[in-house]
């Protein structure tokens, strides 16, 4: 074995020991104990110490005090188990603070009596704890991104499915309530005369708009966040949000709710122009629809429509009622081959010829026959079907004809329901010589009643007609002592029951001098004065005293227009339904007069307190009630016969 001189091994030891004491971190040795035996210069620099001060310290007086913390509790443990520590991140006290560093220990074992040390190395991490905070802050930024194009695309979807303008205000109301995490929020929306108005939200301040004139951004004005909602070439509203109080709470994005009120702004263009648009077509197609049925004492109708295309309110059926003369009623029921617009056009001009048509002396028959040339004219209504009949309100006689269209089905006050099967030929068009057709007669009895419809009503694809006549009949004999509205809309709703194929159906149920008196009319009460006139008459024309029917008449009007108010909002549109019957019992009896409303808004019955309606009504009847449920408000009122006028 080679010796190494002293000399050389002493420039050795000096050399490892300056490679020890300048190495580039900091090395330690220390007693099991966890006591310093050895520091570098390294390491001194950085705590701040002398190597005269290395005696008597411990490891843990090099911490922070999490540091010695977890020193003495689980890495001193766990070295002693292990034997080691690789890369644990912990703080040292430095004179200016602290400093991240990690530690790495390995045990050496007792060796010819030396006891076992502890070799630690540390190395600063102010580099490493630098890059895992920007990798955390661009983590924490990437994830905010992604969180804010969600809500984007959360509600630019919504917006885009939102059809009118409430609709648009309730899809923002919900994302701003919703992802965007704000305590409560509130849309206005621009008027045509000028001017915001309130869509949706609890908060009653208009925001100062004077800020948004020409802002095109979100804005803080105040405690809360002001969005204009900038159509095309206007501001079309304004959403106000007011952020959450709780400390833990994320701030409002004002670059996420800017590009919110700019999609909710192109939203409410569009939703503006589809409302116009839908209210020009639904004009338009109120203009193909039966008027109101006249008012008169002498006969009560009810009558069902529901177009095949769903996205329409007409369709190729149609039902009518009208006056030929004084005495004469028209009704008909008929069907124009097809769906959609096209029958729905050619369906106006053929209901428009029957009432040009229809004059005293005409008869059904002839009036048929003259169709016949009418749809040589109008190549959309060739084969149609129509059934159309004129009663005599004095004597009850009811003459028909039917041109291709199912049998009416008399519904008698007594006796079995039946079809009428005569009058028939075939639909409007179909004769190449068009020749004279056949009508038919019938002898009405006060309170019988006709039922006239369309296929629709009894056609199935996976069913004969006749199996689907049979139902109709037994549909009808089950609802026949039922009011005519809710017999309409119970055999209705039997018909269809399960149907797989939607169709235009038109139902039209008419009786003739029944203890029943029953109309509708349009919420904004332009048929009020008719009605109460007719409803005068049908009391008076059945033995009812003139002061008891002028009585049951105010109670009646009284409770329609409470219900066009409170329940329907005066909107043409909705319908208000008065029934009234007389219950005679040995000579006495009473009136009862039902008013239903199935309108959007339903307030609470106390509501109607705030003006005299109920007071005027409770002077005039014997019982007032009043029940109010999700579907509408119905109002009942009953008035003994017998009672002397008060």
């Amino acid at each position: 074995m080679t010796s190494v001189p002293a000399d050389d091994a002493r420039a050795q030891d000096a050399r490892a020991g300056d490679a020890w004491d300048g190495a580039p971190c900091g090395l330690l040795v220390l007693a099991m104990d966890g006591a310093v035996l050895r520091a570098n210069s390294t390491l001194l620099s950085w705590v701040g110490r002398s190597p005269e001060q290395v005696p008597g310290l411990r490891m843990s007086d090099l911490l922070s005090v999490g540091g010695r913390i977890y020193w003495e509790t689980h890495l001193a443990p766990l070295l002693h188990v292990e034997q080691r520590l690789d890369e644990i991140a912990l703080e040292l006290r430095t004179s200016d603070g602290r400093m991240p560093v990690l530690v790495s220990a390995t045990v050496t074992q007792a060796v010819d009596g030396r006891p076992a040390t502890v070799h630690v190395a540390v190395s600063s991490s102010h580099e490493r704890s630098r890059y895992e905070r920007e990798l955390l802050s661009a983590r924490s930024a990437a994830e905010a991104s992604e969180r804010r194009v969600q809500v984007l695309q959360q509600t630019t979807a919504a917006l885009s499915r939102a059809l009118g303008v409430s609709a648009v205000a309730d899809a923002l109301l919900a994302a701003a309530l919703g992802p965007l995490g704000a305590a409560s929020a509130t849309v206005w929306v621009a008027e045509r005369e000028g001017g915001l108005h309130r869509l949706s939200g609890d908060e009653a301040f208009l925001p100062d708009s004077r800020l948004l004139l020409h802002e095109r951004t979100a804005v803080r004005d105040g405690e809360r966040v002001v969005v204009p909602l900038h159509g095309q070439s206007a501001l079309q509203g304004l959403l106000a949000v007011t952020p959450r109080p709780d400390a833990g709470a994320e701030p409002v994005d004002l670059e996420v709710l800017t590009a919110i009120g700019q999609h909710c702004g192109l939203a409410l263009d569009r939703a503006k122009l589809y409302e116009h648009s839908a209210g020009v077509a639904r004009e338009l197609q109120h203009s193909l629809l039966a008027v109101a049925a006249p008012a008169d004492a002498r006969f009560s109708i009810a009558t069902t429509y529901r177009p095949g295309v769903e996205m329409l309110e007409v369709g190729g059926d149609w039902h009518d009622t009208f006056l030929v003369d004084g005495s004469v009623l028209g009704v008909v029921v008929g069907d124009v081959v097809g769906r959609g617009l096209r029958a729905a056009s050619a369906m106006g001009q053929l209901r428009s010829a029957v009432r040009a048509i229809a004059a005293p002396g005409v008869g059904p028959a002839r009036l048929l026959s003259r169709l016949d040339h009418f749809v040589e004219q109008v190549e959309a209504a060739g084969m149609a079907t129509v059934a159309y009949g004129e009663l005599d309100l004095a004597s009850g006689r009811f003459q028909y004809s039917c041109a291709g269209h199912p049998p009416p089905l008399l519904l008698p006050a007594r006796g079995q329901p039946r079809f009428l099967w005569d009058g028939r030929s075939v639909p409007l068009g179909a004769y190449v010589h068009p020749g004279a057709r056949s009508e038919a007669e019938l002898q009405l009895d006060p309170g019988d009643r006709l039922l006239l419809y369309t296929d629709g009503l009894v056609e199935r694809r996976d069913e004969g007609i006749d199996d689907r006549l049979v139902q109709l009949l037994q549909a009808a004999s089950a609802v026949r002592m039922l009011p005519l509205e809710g017999a309409v809309a119970s055999l209705t709703a039997a018909m269809l029951e399960g149907e797989q194929v939607r169709d235009d159906v038109c139902v039209l149920l008419l009786s003739w001098g029944s203890l029943e008196f029953e109309h509708q009319l349009s919420a904004d009460l332009t048929a009020l004065a008719g009605t109460r006139g007719a409803l005068s008459a049908w009391l008076l024309g059945r033995g009812v005293r003139e002061q008891v029917a002028n009585d049951v008449v105010l109670a009646a009007s009284e409770a329609v227009a409470n219900a066009a108010e409170h329940g329907a909002g005066w909107d043409r549109d909705a319908a208000v339904r008065l029934q009234v019957r007389l219950v005679l019992d040995r000579g006495a009896g009473e009136v009862v007069v039902v008013v239903r409303d199935s309108g959007r808004w339903r307030p609470p019955v106390s509501s109607l307190e705030r003006g005299r309606g109920l007071s005027i009504m409770r002077g005039l009847v014997d019982d007032v009630s009043v029940d109010s449920e999700a579907g509408g408000t119905t109002v009942v009122l009953r008035r003994q016969l017998q009672q002397d006028a008060s």
